[in-house]
């Protein structure tokens, strides 16, 4: 019974996955929404992320970034799990100042 419900969860639910993960990709260039572990504070995420590039704001939590990054695998490498399109994300705020 487990083998099923999990296997109809997967039918159910994996397209509607790869749909989202294919609107919240981030453009090949422009500003780019870095998601840091969410046990990350501001400090640590600017760290991270301005080390791949020019901190733009924040997202809706201290752990999200957003960056002008040109090496996007810099911020992989720096701790990013996730770079996601800002603007899909409903547009981020609080500017850095």
């Amino acid at each position: 019974m487990r083998a099923f419900c999990a296997l109809f969860m997967l039918v159910c639910l994996g397209p509607l996955a790869v749909a989202l993960a294919c609107t919240l990709a981030p453009l090949p260039t422009g500003p780019v929404a870095a998601v840091f572990p969410p046990w990350w504070g501001a400090r640590q995420a600017i760290a991270a992320a301005g080390s791949a590039g020019a901190v733009v704001r924040f997202g809706v939590v201290p752990s999200i970034v957003i960056v002008m990054a040109a090496d996007r695998g810099l911020l992989r490498s720096h701790g990013a799990w996730f770079l996601l399109d800002p603007v899909a994300l409903g547009g981020c705020s609080r500017p850095v100042s």
